[in-house]
C-alpha cells in the first residue's frame, strides 16, 4: 500500500506482509515482493493505492519538495532540485486508479500464480474500495 500516514489498516497480527511505497508502486520493491512470496509463502497481493496521493502530479509539489529538502535535511537548492527532476518522473503515477490497474497487470504478469487484488482506499470517508475492472476494451 501507499506510504501515506493516512491509511492506516487495521488486521490482525502476522496476517500479511505490508510493503509501503509512495503511490503503491512496488516497482522498485520488486525483490520484496518476490521474497513475500518464495519464503514467506504468501499466494495473495492486496494492492492498496488511495485518492489525494501525493505521488499524482508531483511536478506541482517542487518547490515544496526542494524547499523541504534545503529546510529540514540541510540539502543545497540546487541538489535537491537536481534530486526532485531526477526521481520524480520515476515515482509519478499519474491517476491513482489507472497506475492501480496498470501495476495489478503488470504483478499478474510477473507472478501468474498470485491473486493480485486492485483496492482504493478513499481518504474522503475513510474505507476500502475493490476496484472494478472492465472487461472489454475502451471500458
Amino acid at each position: 500500500m501507499c506510504m501515506d500516514n493516512r491509511n492506516h489498516l487495521q488486521i490482525p497480527d502476522n496476517f500479511a506482509f505490508i510493503i509501503r511505497a509512495g503511490g503503491a508502486n512496488l516497482r522498485y520493491s520488486e525483490f520484496k515482493v518476490s521474497y513475500a512470496i518464495a519464503v514467506g509463502g504468501i499466494r495473495c497481493i492486496a494492492l492498496i493505492g488511495h485518492t489525494q496521493c501525493g505521488m499524482v502530479n508531483l511536478i506541482a509539489r517542487k518547490d515544496q519538495f526542494v524547499q523541504g529538502l534545503v529546510k529540514a535535511a540541510g540539502w543545497q537548492p540546487q541538489s535537491a532540485e537536481e534530486h526532485f527532476l531526477h526521481f520524480a518522473p520515476i515515482f509519478e503515477i499519474g491517476n491513482e486508479v489507472d497506475f492501480i490497474l496498470s501495476e495489478v497487470k503488470r504483478l499478474r504478469l510477473r507472478y501468474p500464480k498470485i491473486m493480485v487484488a486492485p483496492l482504493l482506499y478513499r481518504v474522503e470517508d475513510n474505507r476500502l474500495y475493490l476496484i472494478q475492472e472492465s472487461t472489454g476494451s475502451g471500458s
